[in-house]
C-alpha cells in the first residue's frame, strides 16, 4: 500500500550548508547593494531587487538553467528564509527580469557586485609589501561561450573543440592567491584575446586601486592569445612582472634555429624540452626579459614549439616553465563554473541580459569561495573545486532552524553524508557554539 499527501515542511532542506551561507550573508547585509540595480519593471509580488537575489541563489544551488528553479529553491522555504526572502519569484518573472536589463542596469549591477567583493575578498586587503614575497598573482584568460545565432552577439569564433560553432567571449581575470575573481565581462564572439587585455588591465587597476608601487608587486600569466609584441611592450611600460607565451608559432620556429644542437633539456612536465635562444635572436623590450623555448610532442609524433617571456631574467628556463604551468588552476576553475554554476548552459538571447547573468555567477563563485574560507577552513572539504562544491556539499539535506531575520541559524546534518562531519567540524572552529550550531544526526 502506497500514501501520498503534500506537507509544508519549515525545516527541512536540500540546502543546509547553502542555508548557512544565506544566514551569513544575511547577517553581515553583504547583498545590500544589489538594491541599487534599478530596473524599469513594475513591483507586483516581488521586487526586481528581490527576484536578482532569487536568481542568484539558484545559481548557487546548481540550478542549470533559470527554470529549474521553480524546482530546486521555490519549494525549499528554509533556504529562501535564510537569504532574507518569503517566497521565492516565479522563474517566469525572474527571466523578465533579465530580459529588462539594459546597458545602465548592467553597469549599476557591476558597481553592486564590485561593492559586494570589496567587502570579503581577501584580494582587496593583499599585502604586497608582506616579508618573504607578498607578489600578487593575476591570470587574465579569454573563454567561449556558445549561443545560439540568433542571438544578440553571437557570431562565429573560436569555441574549443567546437568547428563553425557561434556564441560570445569572457573575459575574466582571477587573482591566484585568493582563487576569488576580479573583473569579468562579455564581448562579442568574434573578439581575440589581443584586443581586450589592455582595457581589462586598465579595469582591473581601477578595482583594485593598483598604482605603480602595487603593480610592480604584481605578477601577470597570459596565454599567447594575448602575447603580441604590442601587448607585451605595454604591461612592460605598467611595471608589471610577467610570464607570457609568445603570440604565434613562426617566430618559435626561428628561435629555435638558434639553438645549437644538443641545447634542449627536460622540462618540468613529461616529454617537454627546455631551451634559451641567443641573446641576438631573443625579442628584445624597454625591460630586460628572458626568452624561453617549449618543445613537445603529441601521441602522433608531430612537434609542436614555442616560447615564454618573462621579467624573472634571474629565474632558470626550468623554473619559468613551471611558474606559466601554474596557469592550469585557472583553466580548471573555468570548467568548474561552466559545469557547477552553469556558467555556459545558462543562456539568454539578449546580450544584457545574459552578461547579467555572467556578473551573477563572478558573484556566485566569489561568494563560495568566502564559504570555504569561512565554514570548511582545515577541513577535508577544503579545497573542493567549485563542481563539487555545488554538487556535494552546498546540497547536503539538513534539517535547520532559523531565527528572524536568517541571523541565526540551526542546522541537524545527516551523519552518514561524507561532508557532514566536515561541514561541522569547520563550523565549531570558525563561529561560537551560540552563534552558529551545526550538529549531525543519524538517518
Amino acid at each position: 500500500m502506497f500514501e501520498c499527501k503534500l506537507v509544508r515542511s519549515k525545516t527541512q532542506t536540500a540546502f543546509g550548508p547553502l542555508c548557512l551561507l544565506g544566514g551569513y550573508l544575511t547577517e553581515e547585509g553583504l547583498l545590500e547593494p544589489l538594491s541599487g540595480v534599478e530596473i524599469a519593471q513594475k513591483s507586483v509580488k516581488h521586487s526586481p531587487q528581490q527576484k536578482l537575489t532569487d536568481a542568484l541563489v539558484g545559481i548557487l544551488s546548481g540550478c542549470k538553467a533559470l527554470y529549474e528553479t521553480n524546482v530546486r529553491v521555490r519549494p525549499d522555504a528554509p533556504l529562501q528564509r535564510a537569504f532574507g526572502r518569503g517566497r521565492c519569484a516565479d522563474q517566469s518573472t525572474i527571466q523578465r527580469t533579465l530580459n529588462a536589463f539594459t546597458r545602465e542596469n548592467v553597469s549599476q549591477l557591476r558597481e553592486a557586485v564590485e561593492a559586494i567583493q570589496a567587502r570579503h575578498c581577501r584580494v582587496f586587503s593583499h599585502d604586497y609589501f608582506a616579508a618573504g614575497g607578498g607578489m600578487l598573482i593575476l591570470e587574465v584568460d579569454l573563454t567561449g561561450l556558445k549561443a545560439s545565432k540568433s542571438s544578440e552577439g553571437s557570431t562565429k569564433g573560436y569555441f574549443s573543440g567546437e568547428r563553425n560553432a557561434t556564441g560570445r567571449q569572457l573575459v575574466r581575470v582571477s587573482a591566484r592567491n585568493y582563487g576569488e575573481l576580479i573583473f569579468e565581462k562579455l564581448y562579442p564572439g568574434n573578439t581575440l584575446s589581443l584586443e581586450v587585455l589592455k582595457g581589462t588591465l586598465k579595469e582591473v587597476e581601477r578595482i583594485l586601486g593598483s598604482g605603480r608601487a602595487s603593480r610592480e608587486r604584481t605578477l601577470l600569466r597570459l596565454d599567447g592569445g594575448f602575447g603580441t609584441d604590442e601587448n607585451v611592450e605595454w604591461v612592460c611600460q605598467r611595471g608589471y612582472h610577467f610570464v607570457i607565451k609568445g603570440y604565434g608559432g613562426s617566430r618559435a620556429g626561428k628561435l629555435a634555429k638558434s639553438v645549437p644542437e644538443g641545447g634542449f633539456r627536460e622540462g618540468p612536465t613529461k616529454g617537454q624540452r627546455l631551451a634559451v635562444p641567443e641573446e641576438g635572436a631573443a625579442p628584445r623590450y624597454s625591460r630586460q626579459t628572458k626568452t624561453v623555448l617549449r618543445r613537445w610532442s603529441d601521441r602522433k609524433g608531430k612537434l609542436y614549439t614555442d616560447y615564454l617571456v618573462s621579467t624573472f631574467t634571474g629565474l632558470s628556463a626550468w623554473q619559468i616553465a613551471t611558474l606559466y604551468d601554474g596557469r592550469a588552476g585557472m583553466e580548471a576553475d573555468i570548467k568548474g563554473d561552466k559545469r557547477g554554476l552553469g556558467l555556459e548552459k545558462r543562456r539568454k538571447k539578449s546580450f544584457n541580459a545574459q552578461e547579467a547573468l555572467v556578473l551573477l555567477c563572478q558573484l556566485a563563485h566569489n561568494l563560495l569561495v568566502c564559504f570555504e574560507r569561512h565554514f570548511l577552513a582545515e577541513t577535508k572539504a577544503e579545497g573542493l573545486g567549485m563542481e563539487r562544491l555545488v554538487r556535494e556539499v552546498m546540497a547536503m539535506p539538513a534539517e535547520v532552524r532559523i531565527g528572524r531575520r536568517g541571523k541565526r541559524v540551526r542546522l541537524r546534518l545527516p551523519y552518514l553524508h561524507p561532508w557532514a562531519g566536515a561541514v561541522a567540524e569547520g563550523v565549531a572552529g570558525r563561529f561560537p557554539r551560540h552563534g552558529w550550531p551545526t550538529i549531525w544526526r543519524e538517518n
